[in-house]
């Protein structure tokens, strides 16, 4: 969105005085016009017409000429006295691009107490000015008047197919009528659009937004604009990668672009609005608009990225004025210069959304001119102090995101990218003074935050607890974030407690030629202290059955106790225990190790049992050998007595 141009907003004052003497400081004379403008469609001019009745009220001067302002690029100029009388007339220019002075030379003076009526006619043919616009299909002309008082009308073609809109500016509208009065000298009474909506073409292209993609673009323009509507598409041919790379990320907006030419009324009264949805960006421009306010418009494409007024219309600006710097010579015409300084204090983030500037308050339109100025210094005062490309590192996270910026969020990501402090600058330029003890709170809870992270982080602790703190920080809910930061700092103390338990059993483990699992150590960096406790706990149980079966099974073992281990292997036991250990299975290690201490115990017994199955064994072969030999015998017998 663009204000409009500052050559409607601010005229100097014209009114050339010629006299015989000095010039009181007051104004000698006082001035009645009748003023009309005439839009002649058949002749695709405007005709405009003066009425002035000059009176002299001060007796210390004679008057012999009187400026009159009119618009630039006027021809057939003419001027008569009451009586017909042609008039000399001579045109000087003046500061304002929009105006000359028209120098009417009197052909009689005009003494004290004495009044002369003059008439002035002159035309404007097809022209183009920024802020006027005389075109066979749309016409837009700042009604510029003067005079203590002052009426101003129009003559406009009536009915369809022609819209018409007249707007007051510093005159009271009645009835088609303007009216004024005051001490201004010139003024602009209103402004006068007269167009013809069905007489529209259509020029539509593609234009690449890097990566293999593009975006289907559309110009719609007044009929007889051919040559405006080839300039804009080499315009926005030639900077949209500018753009692009002045933000800092490519386009990822609508695929398709349509640019219109539209009234005073569907812009608000602003030079250009843009606007997107999923499916398509709307641009409307006045068809009189300059080269920098459509790259303006282009720059908000990219605006989806800011929640903020003074971020949207900031970044425009400022990537507008880089793309100037950056456009091929001769491409950008025109006024390339952003708005004018402002003259009303304002705090940035107190710059409400866009409101219709037709027939707006001095007031509303002043807070805007502000709001505008020093967005775009503020921005500028960002890239000098961060630097531009951080502000494009800034821009590329908040793309990525997806989540628009508001002013607090945009200052949170600034700092983070930048890893400075810019509290300062945000209190000079973006927040209120009733917002000091906030960003003093915000300032607090990050150092805080600072210094605990770096504490966690020089003891290998995980930051996981800091989460929600945080997640308040960013929320800009800062006595919450220092009460979980509270909390985390509590839970410091038990864990470096848990780490000296964990240092002394991981030299119990060394001294028994174990390495304590990582599991242990885990549980504490990841704040689950319940979970430490009970892994120490365990293994030190484990540890101590572990400990007790080595020292068993490093003792001396006689014959008989290595004849009861036959078949038994409790140093393999010994070493499933180890194994269990070093893997975290705690429960499992007291087992082997209780299984090895077991297997030594029972040596003697098995040593025992054995003999007595091996006694056993000899006993019953001797039996049978026996049992046999007495069978054998009593066969032999049998046989014998036969």
């Amino acid at each position: 969105m663009r204000l409009t141009s500052a050559c409607l907003l601010a005229l100097a004052a014209l009114l050339f005085l010629g006299s015989g003497e000095s010039a009181h400081a007051d104004d000698p004379l006082h001035i009645t016009t009748k003023i009309n403008y005439d839009v002649r469609t058949e002749e695709g001019d405007v005709l405009v017409t003066w009425d002035v009745s000059a009176a002299n009220d001060d007796a210390g001067v004679f008057v012999f000429s009187l400026g009159v302002p009119v618009l630039t690029g006027a021809t057939d100029v003419s001027a008569q006295s009451a009586d017909g009388a042609a008039l000399a007339t001579s045109i000087e220019p003046t500061e304002n691009e929009l105006l000359d002075l028209l120098v009417v030379s009197f052909d009689r003076n005009l003494f004290f107490g004495d009044a002369y009526d003059f008439s002035v006619s002159y035309v404007l043919p097809e022209v183009r000015q920024n802020g006027l616009l005389v075109t066979p299909f749309y016409v837009f002309v700042p009604l510029v008047a003067m005079g203590d008082e002052a009426t101003v009308t129009v003559t406009t073609p009536v009915g369809s197919p022609w819209t018409v809109s007249l707007e007051p500016a510093s005159c009271e509208l009645l009835v088609d009528v303007l009216t004024c009065s005051g001490p201004e000298n010139v003024y602009i009474a209103g402004m006068l659009e007269v167009s013809r909506p069905d007489a529209m073409k259509l020029d539509s292209f593609g234009v690449p937004t890097g990566a293999g993609g593009s975006v289907a673009v559309s110009i719609e323009y007044f009929e007889s604009e051919d040559a405006v509507a080839a300039h804009q598409r080499e315009v926005i041919e030639a900077t949209m990668s500018l753009i692009a790379d002045a933000y800092g990320f490519p386009y990822q907006n609508a695929t398709a672009i349509t640019v219109t030419h539209s009234g005073r009324q569907s812009v608000l009264g602003y030079e250009g609005l843009a606007s997107c949805t999923e499916e398509s960006c709307d641009i409307l421009i006045s068809p009189g608009t300059r080269d920098y306010t459509l790259v303006h418009e282009l720059a908000h494409l990219w605006s989806n990225v800011f929640a903020a007024r003074w971020l949207s219309e900031g970044f425009a600006d400022w990537v507008t004025t880089q793309v100037v710097e950056q456009a091929p010579e001769g491409l950008l015409s025109g006024d390339l210069t952003p708005t004018s300084p402002a003259s009303v204090p304002l705090q940035l983030d107190e710059w409400e959304d866009a409101e219709s500037l037709i027939g707006a308050s001095d007031e509303l339109v002043e807070t805007t001119r502000a709001g505008y100025d020093y967005s775009l210094r503020f921005v500028r005062t960002l890239a000098d102090e961060e630097g531009a490309e951080t502000l494009r590192d800034v821009n590329r996270t908040l793309a990525e995101s997806g989540e628009p910026a508001d002013s607090r969020r945009y200052m949170d990501v600034l700092e983070e990218v930048s890893g400075r402090n810019p509290d300062s600058l945000f209190l000079l330029w973006v927040f209120p003074e009733s917002s000091r003890a906030l960003i003093e709170d915000r300032r607090e809870a990050r150092d805080r935050y600072a210094e605990i992270a770096a504490r966690l982080a020089a003891e290998d602790l995980s930051e996981e607890p800091l989460k929600l703190a945080w997640e308040a920080i960013l929320d800009w809910r800062f006595t919450r974030a220092q009460s979980e930061m509270e909390a985390v700092e509590t839970n410091i103390g038990r864990a470096l407690e848990l780490e000296d338990e964990l240092r002394a059993l991981k030299d119990d483990a060394d001294s028994l030629g174990l390495a304590v699992p990582e599991s242990i150590s885990a549980a504490i960096s990841g704040w689950d202290f319940g979970a430490a406790d009970d892994l120490i706990e365990s293994a030190r149980a484990a540890l101590g059955a572990y400990g007790i079966a080595r020292e068993r099974l490093a003792e001396p073992r006689n014959l008989w106790e290595r004849f009861g281990l036959l078949g038994d292997d409790p140093d393999g036991e010994l070493a499933k225990a180890r194994e269990a250990f070093e893997n975290g299975r705690f429960e499992r290690t007291q087992d082997r190790s209780a299984a090895a201490v077991e297997m030594v115990n029972d040596a003697s017994r098995s040593a025992m049992l054995r003999l007595l199955v091996v006694g056993g064994i000899f006993t019953a072969f001797a039996g049978a050998i026996g049992v046999a030999y007495w069978v054998a015998l009593l066969r032999r017998r049998r046989l014998a007595e036969r």
